[in-house]
């Protein structure tokens, strides 16, 4: 069998670049790639890792993804959190919004649901088991 590695992982959004310095300046992403023209807009972004990278683009005549969801859980970012709470509260107060303690964890996990300021959605994970 061949073995596949993520290369990364893309989401049609509506602002790319404003995303991407929100991503980088607020998360500590680095931005790999940002490029745009009048009807298309992209950009590459890593969590300092390199082993796979998010993709933002905008296309013409396809929709946001944010705004086609019918519940938050269905497409997330999950990132790695020390202090889920904590790190909850700064991102709120860089314009993200809180919406939920995730009501669904295994014993010690603390799981807290926002979304970005473009309605994408970000769970910090805290987990005291490997999965």
């Amino acid at each position: 069998m061949m073995k596949f590695n993520i290369e990364h992982i893309g989401i049609c959004v509506e602002k790319p670049i404003k995303m991407a310095d929100w991503y980088r300046d607020t998360l500590g992403f680095n931005i790999k790639l940002c490029a745009e023209d009048e009807e298309k807009a992209v950009a590459f972004l890593t969590d300092g890792s390199d082993r796979f990278m998010l993709e933002l683009e905008k296309i013409p005549d396809v929709p946001p993804l944010a705004g086609r969801l019918n519940h938050h859980l269905q497409l997330h970012l999950a990132l790695r959190s020390e202090d889920p709470d904590r790190d909850a509260q700064y991102l709120v107060s860089k314009g993200a919004s809180f919406i939920e303690k995730c009501p669904i964890k295994r014993p010690g996990e603390n799981l807290i649901v926002l979304s970005d300021p473009w309605g994408n959605t970000m769970q910090l994970v805290k987990s005291s088991a490997d999965v």
